[in-house]
């Protein structure tokens, strides 16, 4: 096994691992449950993935760098015409009111 993503947030892993397992990438999630036990962070312990064979690492590092670029804010943010609120970029409706961006 080989590490490939490590982080926090159990969502943020489990996608990855969704990602990775979509492309044909055979993955095993480690300390999934682990990074509950303390309310002090230890990365050591945050969950992570890891690809079963060595030849798919370039690959899956890949993926997840185009997962976490996709995952960024750009642009500049927009102004709700309904209600007013700044909304950011990536958002195509407001959050506040529901309003599509427009």
């Amino acid at each position: 096994m080989h590490e490939v993503f490590r982080h926090w947030d159990t969502s943020t892993v489990g996608l990855v691992n969704g990602l990775l397992q979509d492309a044909g990438i055979r993955t095993v999630l480690r300390n999934w449950d682990a990074c509950n036990i303390t309310e002090i962070p230890i990365p050591a312990i945050y969950p992570n993935v890891c690809v079963l064979r060595k030849e798919d690492s370039g690959r899956a590092k890949e993926i997840i760098s185009a997962f976490r670029k996709s995952s960024e804010t750009t642009g500049d943010p927009w102004i709700c015409h309904e209600c007013g609120e700044q909304v950011e970029s990536n958002f195509l409706e407001c959050w506040q009111c529901s309003t599509v961006k427009g």
